[in-house]
């Protein structure tokens, strides 16, 4: 079942740390920037992040400061100046159209196909399932 549209994982800034940093032009430009990091909760090492470089993803290895385990977080803290940020753009969407924030590098974005849930077939109606479905869908069309 489908949770969520398809949806793009986008680099953001603040214009505070565009000004005093520069804004990067390539990919090749982030190891020059405070990149904010993702810890992988599960196995505790860090993400790489996915971009597109002309027509392939690549993975980038980032560095910085500071290291979250939730994209909240990391659209927070870039918000504040402290570096760049890499968030699914439904949960930057308000960031940017608040001015808080600015998309980096929108040829790089990588666009994956959304959220989906399975589950067995013997328990598609089970309260339980039918519930979380409905909140689910309530939470993420926000």
């Amino acid at each position: 079942m489908r949770l969520t549209r398809p949806f793009r994982v986008i680099l953001v800034a603040s214009r505070e740390y565009l000004e005093a940093k520069g804004v990067p032009k390539t990919i090749g430009d982030l190891h020059r920037h405070n990149c904010i990091g993702m810890r992988l909760t599960g196995s505790g090492g860090i993400f790489d992040w996915e971009l597109m470089d002309g027509k392939k993803i690549t993975k980038v290895k980032t560095s910085g400061t500071a290291l979250v385990t939730d994209s909240t977080h990391a659209l927070e803290l870039a918000s504040a100046g402290v570096g760049i940020a890499y968030a699914v753009e439904p949960l930057a969407r308000r960031y940017i159209r608040e001015g808080r924030l600015k998309w980096l590098l929108p040829q790089c974005a990588v666009e994956y196909d959304g959220l989906f849930l399975y589950y067995p077939r013997r328990v598609s109606q089970a309260p339980k399932l039918r519930v979380f479905i409905e909140a689910a869908k309530t939470v993420l069309r926000h």
